[in-house]
């Protein structure tokens, strides 16, 4: 019998072949590679970019980041030099207790944020800080399954300030992180201006803007108290509440005034050269993209 496949012809071999040893019966012949589909081949340096925008929402967003946060700074400067800054001051708050709330958590200490005063216990509970821990790498394991890559991140941030926290002075900490953590925090809301524009937050332009301008004010009326004169700097204590944090810092824990006004203001141009570089990216980023863009006549 004539093999199928390797043509071999023997009149003794009847349901296998003597020379490759297939068997007839289960012998598929391969397709014809005329019928077989192709499938373009995508280069790898393009497989990770997104699907392009149209060239007017390219040009609208390189404007935006060329201009949203040098404006949002300059004009938070300018609204927190006048009357208006008593709004600047109650959103500041808000970041300032949410700051003394999570710097507590890390610590493993509880914690309940309120107008004006966070409420904190002062020994720390190992059950919170396996808690919040668990609920960490929760995160961060959905997130890695899901390939949501900034989740992802954030959590691993987040782990490591619970472990650096973990390992330092926790009262003075909690303190330092009321205006601390609106310095931070208002950064971070900042910083979200530049979500990726698949994301929730980038579709919603209602928050996107003013999640910028609630940082932006915040982070300005906090940085003006820390850079101004001195005398501005809001030491005594706190109707019914307590000494207040510079207070609280300088006569419990020691702190001079001189380590105390330079230890803002480092955290504050850590923040501030974040954000340079963040806009330096969000520039780099929006002008590619518009690069990729078709243009009109195509």
């Amino acid at each position: 019998m004539h093999c199928p496949k390797c043509q071999f012809d023997h009149p003794l071999q009847t349901t296998e072949c003597l020379k490759c040893g297939i068997v007839f019966s289960r012998y598929q012949p391969p397709l014809d590679p005329i019928a077989i589909p192709t499938v373009p081949a995508v280069p790898p340096f393009l497989a990770f970019q997104s699907s392009p925008v149209d060239r007017s929402a390219a040009e609208r967003e390189l404007k935006y980041r060329a201009l949203a946060l040098p404006l949002a700074l300059l004009l938070a400067r300018l609204l927190c030099g006048t009357n208006l800054r008593i709004a600047a001051s109650m959103l500041a708050m808000v970041l300032h207790e949410s700051g003394h709330a999570i710097t507590a958590w890390l610590t493993g200490r509880w914690a309940v944020p309120l107008l004006w005063v966070t409420q904190h216990g002062e020994e720390r509970s190992w059950s919170i800080v396996l808690i919040l821990s668990a609920a960490i790498l929760f995160v961060g394991f959905h997130s890695w399954k899901a390939r949501r890559w900034g989740w992802l991140s954030a959590a691993a941030v987040l782990f490591l300030l619970q472990i650096i926290a973990l390992s330092l002075p926790a009262g003075a900490l909690i303190v330092f992180f009321g205006d601390g953590g609106a310095l931070f925090f208002g950064t971070i809301l900042m910083a979200s201006f530049y979500a990726p524009r698949e994301s929730a937050l980038r579709k919603n332009q209602g928050l996107r803007w003013g999640f910028l301008a609630i940082g932006a004010l915040s982070f300005m009326h906090v940085f003006m108290v820390w850079s101004g004169p001195l005398e501005d700097i809001p030491f005594g204590e706190i109707e019914g509440v307590n000494l207040s944090d510079p207070s609280l810092l300088t006569e419990m824990y020691g702190w001079s005034l001189t380590q105390l006004v330079d230890r803002y203001l480092r955290l504050a141009t850590l923040c501030l050269v974040f954000l340079l570089a963040l806009y330096v990216w969000g520039l780099f980023s929006a002008y590619l993209e518009l690069r990729r863009s078709p243009s009109p006549e195509n």
